[in-house]
Formats: structure tokens, C-alpha cells, sequence
């Protein structure tokens, strides 16, 4: 079970980072991890103006990843 940290967006309840992995939960229950995430890029994603906005920007299309949930 991950320790997801909460966060205010309409569409992501949650993100967690461990390991240069990037765990994203949203609120339809499903969750995602994008491999290879710096420490940097998942800080910039926390104090984003919008999680969503940046996640489709930054994270969506450059990082692998995969459907754990």
C-alpha cells in the first residue's frame, strides 16, 4: 500500500515518489507509475498552480510508464 500524499486537483487524489518512480492515483481509483521521475520534476509537480495541467505536460508522453491499479 502506498503512502500517497494528497492534493488538491479535480482529476489526481494523490501522488507518491520513491525511488526516481512516480506513483499518481486519481480519484476513478486507478493508479499509475512513471519510471524514472527526478526528486526535482516530482517537486515542481507538487507546487504546480494545477497537478493536471503540469502532469499532461510534463510527466504524460516523457516517462514511461504503467497501470498498477
Amino acid at each position: 500500500m502506498r503512502n500517497y500524499t494528497p492534493v488538491d486537483s479535480s482529476n489526481v487524489d494523490g501522488l507518491d515518489h520513491e525511488d526516481s518512480d512516480l506513483y499518481v492515483k486519481f480519484k476513478n481509483g486507478s493508479e499509475y507509475k512513471y519510471s524514472g521521475v527526478p526528486q526535482s520534476v516530482y517537486q515542481d509537480l507538487l507546487n504546480a498552480p494545477s497537478i493536471g495541467k503540469y502532469l499532461n505536460s510534463n510527466i504524460k508522453g516523457t516517462y514511461s510508464y504503467e497501470q498498477i491499479a
